[in-house]
């Protein structure tokens, strides 16, 4: 299905009709433009107020992994607005739903480009988790849509796909200090120095989420830069000056923290990313000397250190995991779900004991990753009807985890198996546990058997009221 899609992008990009005639009100989030030749395929969108068919845009095609189009959309129209570019996001890709994906990624596609006048020198991909992955598909397996740079928030590669050419896509990847992924977007970081391809990858304080505005008008900023640097766009002198000044600052503020990794990329970023616009010489010097550092080696030891003590730590759970997939019996799978519970709770007590430091964040990975794993386990199985084992990894989560998804997709699993009661209950410790919006049980296809039921309009209600105060 994948290799049918980057076919199918390729013919697009080069073949289909633009039509530059649209209605759409500009200067504010549209939450739903259905795809003219696909009713059934969706986007949200942003078009800068000063939007007009008369020249060509930049635009930036954006993937939710839970087919939120409007989320990253919200998050980040204001970029859109001061950096001008047209901004959509697909209403239809998701994990664990790849027809859904690929159908809405080339309906999106094919409508846009009908739409808008787009500029073809100037087309990015952005994504989160499952949508990071999406975007790096797009932009590495369609070769002929010339996607010019990928802004991957909280995941690195796509699963089937790797960069192979140093004049491929620009990835700019940014990173919560406590996601589950902060080690493979650090592998990726070391592995594109090392390859010299074109990269920058910024950590935030948070967990796994999309990146704050300010990382997101960040990588829209280095795109800029990179697509004068490549003829993209003409060059603003007067732009590229004060970036190089910003670099040369942050290299500054490295030395005097004694921050290795940080002057790194302050100096990869002088050297790589102002090649041909300015006289960098000296800092290609001092990255070569940096390269070459006990320091250097000793930070990289520190780093991989803390992937090897995250992977040491997930090691029972992801055992016990393992073993429950592969249970045959009740007894072996009462077994696993007992040691997977085990081995759960006891890195959740490590988390909770340890406050601080670099041991903290580890442990906070580690638990998030093990979270995650065994979520997509479930959705795995949702996704694939059984949902008794659905609704057995979600147990399992659900007792060592306080957040209201595990509950959600609880009651998603017996409302499919008819178990009304038990789906309300869920729903019930889901509110109680702090969802908030009631969209995420009003659009639930899952929970549609229930729609009717008071009990479940009372608790939709509850979270309208709410909302409302």
């Amino acid at each position: 299905m994948r290799r049918f899609l980057a076919a199918f992008l390729l013919t697009a990009a080069v073949s289909f009709a633009q039509n530059f005639a649209n209605n759409l009100p500009h200067g504010t989030v549209i939450e739903r433009v259905e795809c003219k030749a696909d009713p059934s395929s969706s986007y949200a969108a942003y078009l800068p107020s000063n939007f007009t068919p008369e020249k060509k845009w930049p635009i930036v095609f954006a993937f939710d992994p839970g087919g939120r189009g409007a989320m990253p959309i919200k998050l980040y129209k204001d970029t859109a607005e001061k950096y001008g570019f047209i901004f959509v996001a697909s209403n239809d890709s998701r994990n664990f739903s790849a027809a859904d994906s690929d159908r809405g990624t080339r309906a999106m596609w094919l409508d846009t480009h009908d739409r808008f006048p787009i500029d073809e020198n100037r087309v990015y991909t952005t994504g989160f988790s499952g949508g990071a992955r999406m975007a790096g598909h797009v932009a590495l397996a369609c070769t002929g849509c010339k996607i010019a740079g990928v802004i991957a928030h909280g995941a690195g590669y796509p699963v089937s796909i790797r960069p192979t050419d140093k004049n491929g896509p620009a990835y700019f990847l940014m990173v919560g200090d406590v996601d589950f992924n902060w080690q493979e977007v650090i592998k990726i970081r070391q592995q594109r120095e090392d390859q010299g391809y074109a990269y920058r990858v910024e950590t935030f304080h948070g967990p796994h989420q999309w990146g704050p505005p300010e990382l997101f008008e960040a990588a829209m900023r280095w795109m800029q830069l990179k697509a004068m640097q490549q003829n993209r766009m003409p060059r603003e002198q007067a732009f590229i000056d004060l970036f190089y000044k910003g670099e040369e600052l942050r290299a500054v503020e490295a030395q005097q923290q004694h921050d290795t990794l940080a002057l790194l990329a302050a100096y990869r970023s002088l050297v790589s990313d102002f090649e041909g616009l300015k006289d960098n010489a000296d800092y290609a010097k001092k990255l070569a000397a940096l390269k070459s550092s006990k320091d250097l080696k000793e930070a990289l030891k520190k780093e991989n250190e803390q992937i090897t003590q995250q992977a040491e730590a997930t090691t029972d759970a992801d055992t016990a995991l393992a073993k429950l997939g592969a249970a045959s019996s009740p007894s072996d799978r009462n077994t696993a779900i007992s040691d997977a519970t085990a081995a759960m709770k006891t890195l959740k007590d490590q988390v909770e004991r340890t406050k601080s430091g670099t041991k903290s964040l580890v442990l906070q990975r580690a638990f998030a990753e093990v979270f995650a794993n065994t979520i997509e386990r479930g959705q795995a199985q949702l996704e694939n009807k059984k949902y008794d084992n659905a609704e057995m990894y979600f147990t399992l989560i659900a007792t060592v985890s306080d957040e209201p998804w595990p509950q959600l997709l609880l009651a998603d699993a017996r409302a499919e198996q008819g178990n009304r009661k038990g789906s309300l209950q869920a729903l019930d410790k889901c509110i109680k546990s702090g969802l908030k919006n009631p969209k995420a049980l009003e659009t639930d296809a899952h929970l549609q058997s229930l729609r009717a039921d008071p009990e479940f309009q009372r608790l939709v209600a509850s979270l309208q009221n709410s909302g409302q105060k």
